[in-house]
């Protein structure tokens, strides 16, 4: 799958290609590595890892017709749950009926198969620069009109400018920490260590879980920009001040 597309992203993703066809899914993968991002590739949606489903990537490529749950289903799903996940539908099932049920399921884009690779690659590249682009409007430098969190670490709540939820000790403490570290943006290490566990029988899809959760916490106190954002093979980064009380 030879491409003319230049390797000049500024930004390298996290993409996960669902495909039962395995040499398709090899060569699929083979190529977006070639192009400096970390692709695994899977011939199913049970075969999704832990850590995969704990919205650490970026782009999820999804065929229709897959043994178990479906395409639609598996763009359903994780639209639902990872709403600034990049999901792009690949099929030889590209009558109008089905182009609209994947945009109707949450799919941002549609590739009729074969596909031609630097069709591929523009539409990842598009997505690197959007992302880019929300990463700097989400940083707290580059704008002062970002409402901040407030953390009461006494009354163990969060508040926002939607209300307020309480939070437990785990919560608190990966908040507290990102929101004294330099630059607020720790490594994997120091989040388990911070949060007292063993870095050793800890994972990082664990550690990925719980970011996943204070995203939907700072989602409800009213803030539906990116709040936590991932570091890929590093790990995390807050994109929103927090004050602590």
């Amino acid at each position: 799958m030879p491409s003319n597309i230049c390797p000049s992203l500024s930004s390298r993703l996290c993409i996960v290609v669902v495909e039962d066809n395995e040499s398709l899914c090899a060569v699929t993968v083979e190529l977006l590595q070639q192009y400096g991002h970390r692709a695994v590739g899977v011939t199913s949606a049970e075969a999704l890892s832990d850590e995969q489903a704990t919205g650490l990537m970026d782009v999820l490529l999804v065929d229709l017709n897959l043994p178990g749950e479906d395409g639609f289903s598996l763009v359903h799903r994780y639209r639902a749950a990872y709403p600034g996940l990049t999901v792009i539908v690949i099929s030889s099932r590209d009558q109008i009926e089905d182009r609209l049920a994947c945009y109707k399921a949450g799919a941002d884009a549609f590739i009729a198969k074969p596909t031609h690779p630097d069709e591929l690659l523009a539409i990842i590249q598009a997505h690197a620069r959007r992302r880019n682009a929300s990463f700097e409007e989400a940083s707290p430098s580059a704008s002062t009109s970002i409402p901040s969190a407030t953390l009461n670490l006494r009354r163990m709540t969060l508040s926002g400018p939607a209300g307020m939820v309480a939070v437990g000790d785990a919560a608190a403490t990966v908040l507290s920490a990102l929101a004294l570290a330099p630059g607020m943006r720790l490594e994997h290490l120091q989040l388990i260590e911070a949060l007292g566990e063993n870095a050793s029988t800890y994972t990082t899809a664990a550690l990925g879980v719980r970011v996943v959760r204070l995203r939907h916490l700072l989602r409800r106190v009213g803030f539906e920009c990116l709040t936590i954002r991932s570091v890929r093979l590093e790990g995390y980064q807050l994109c929103i001040p927090i004050s602590l009380a």
